[in-house]
């Protein structure tokens, strides 16, 4: 319904108006009623009203001077003028204020009903367009979320990225200040209270919607010390950066608002305090170890701190592990996570548990790369949780061979190999457009020679690897013209343009007009097809 306002300093006008109209069924609601201008005034400004009927000619506060008010309080009410013949200058005033139509006293029946109806459907153009321009906003602002989210996973896995891109990247995700702020890591995840009856019984699988709504509810709280991402892959699992600082302060509303919201406790990890994008990994790492020995001391401990400062597996060991993993090379992958999982048991159980979530951040990371589930959301062995039931390094090397072997049976013939290649290229272009992506780099994330990685895929795809770049993004930039009115420039940055100058040029030679007027002519469509009734 519509809020309606009736200023008359006649009541048997006002009665009228509300007589001669069925305001119900048209879709309006009278709301208020003034005897003057300044009534009417006062009502504008402390609730909120669609449409305005309004005698000129009234006394203490004329017609005129509420208009002016009216539209400094409310620039999108919609306005009808009810005035006499020997009043009609005041029509004057209505033009200036962009009244949509005029009564002439006595008001008929026919008249107010077909003003009415015009209102209607203004009315109805306007809230559509509003709630058209909202749903974009949401789903602008979740397509934002999702990259970011992206880009943050990558870096604290480890995956390969182009250092040309990063200060971009940085930049449009408002990271400026945390790659350069000491930070810590926390992971949370939801465990059963052992005291809860039997006919009570929750388990944290049937609460992972609440429990990520109540984790970025609270993340939204700490807005400048919190950011709050998740893995898709394991649902039961939050990740949060935070300021050194303001963990503790954090774990601890964490803990109590899971008790009061969902009555369950929650298990929590704390990473290292590191400093600087090449130590996130670091971070991240320590916090999944720091949260899977809470779930080992779950008896005794809801929250556990990081205290192995020792580094993590050699960037150079890491390379080759997934090197060899990449190629098959399944007896060197054996030798190699043999050996590092022998000398981290005998360190300490703890640095086991590190160096099994390294490695199978490495099997994750090898997964994505090699694109063996292109078409799956989720991995189909890697998870934070099965460390807790691996306790010596045989266990390990057992279960992370046999995931090793699952993979290596996924290797095809090399002619049905290749053309998996280019369709997983193409997936991960799709994936990554927004970011810098080289024919280097990605030939480098399938391990081939750059040269021969381009034969490769302009005989798979039909056209070089640059175009089908350019054409991914094009279509994505397409898109984002015709359903949102971010500017050029915006959309230059979110669909990896590397200049606002570049992308219209390529848009013009591509549709032969500029972004601009491409964005222009859609509105113009879209009025055709929806004319007004």
């Amino acid at each position: 319904m519509y809020n309606v306002l009736i200023a008359d300093d006649e009541i048997e006008v006002r009665e009228g108006l509300k007589l001669k109209a069925d305001w119900d069924g048209m879709g309006f609601a009278i709301s208020g009623e003034a005897a003057n201008g300044v009534e009417a005034a006062g009502l504008l400004q402390s609730g909120h009203y669609d449409l305005l009927l309004t005698d000129m000619n009234m006394p203490v506060m004329d017609g005129v001077k509420l208009l002016d008010i009216c539209r400094t309080h409310n620039p999108s009410i919609e306005i009808i003028i009810i005035t006499g013949y020997e009043d009609f200058q005041y029509a004057r005033a209505g033009v200036r204020n962009h009244a949509m139509d005029y009564l002439l006293k006595p008001v008929t029946r026919e008249d107010l009903r077909a003003a009415l109806i015009r209102i209607k459907e203004e009315l109805d153009k306007k809230r559509k367009a509003r709630e058209d321009s909202e749903r974009t906003q949401w789903r602008l602002s979740q397509y934002y979320q999702q990259m970011k989210t992206h880009f943050i996973l990558d870096l604290v896995k480890g995956s390969k990225l182009p250092p040309s891109s990063l200060p971009e990247r940085i930049r449009l995700f408002h990271l400026e200040e945390w790659q350069h702020s000491e930070v810590c890591f926390l992971t949370a995840g939801l465990r059963e209270i052992n005291h809860i009856s039997a006919s009570e019984t929750r388990v944290p699988e049937d609460l992972h919607l609440p429990f990520q709504m109540v984790c970025h509810e609270i993340a939204e709280s700490y807005t400048e010390t919190a950011l709050v991402f998740q893995d898709t892959a394991h649902p039961g699992i939050m990740h949060f950066m935070i300021l050194d600082g303001v963990q503790h302060e954090f774990s601890e509303r964490l803990r109590v608002q899971m008790m009061s919201y969902l009555t369950m406790e929650v298990q929590i990890g704390i990473g290292l305090t590191v400093t600087g994008l090449e130590r996130w990994k670091e971070g991240y790492v320590h916090s999944l170890l720091a949260w899977n020995m809470a779930g080992r001391q779950a008896e005794h401990a809801q929250t556990i701190e990081a205290t192995d400062h020792s580094p993590l597996i050699p960037e150079e060991i890491n390379r080759a592990m997934h090197r060899c993993l990449t190629r098959g090379e399944l007896d060197s992958f054996r030798s190699m996570i043999r050996k590092e999982l022998g000398d981290a048991f005998r360190r300490s159980p703890s640095r086991l548990i590190r160096c099994l979530l390294q490695i199978s951040l490495l099997m994750e990371s090898a997964t994505v790369d090699c694109m063996r589930h292109a078409h799956s959301t989720q991995s189909r062995w890697i998870s934070p949780e099965w460390v807790l039931w691996l306790e010596t390094p045989e266990q390990a090397e057992r279960l992370l061979m046999q995931w090793a072997q699952d993979f290596a049976n996924g290797q095809q013939p090399t002619e049905i190999a290749e053309e998996t290649m280019i369709e997983s290229a193409k997936c991960y272009i799709e994936e990554n457009y927004m970011q810098e992506i080289t024919l280097t780099s990605l030939a480098e994330q399938f391990n081939y020679h750059p040269t021969y990685f381009s034969e490769m895929f302009k005989e798979g795809a039909g056209i070089s690897f640059i175009q089908y770049l350019t054409e991914t993004r094009m279509k994505h930039a397409t898109r984002l013209l015709k359903e949102t009115q971010l500017s050029v420039w915006d959309i230059t940055e979110l669909t990896g343009f590397s200049s606002p100058s570049y992308f219209s040029a390529r848009f013009k030679k591509v549709h032969h007009m500029s972004p601009s007027e491409y964005r222009v002519l859609q509105s113009e469509k879209i009025a055709n097809e929806n004319p007004k009734k």
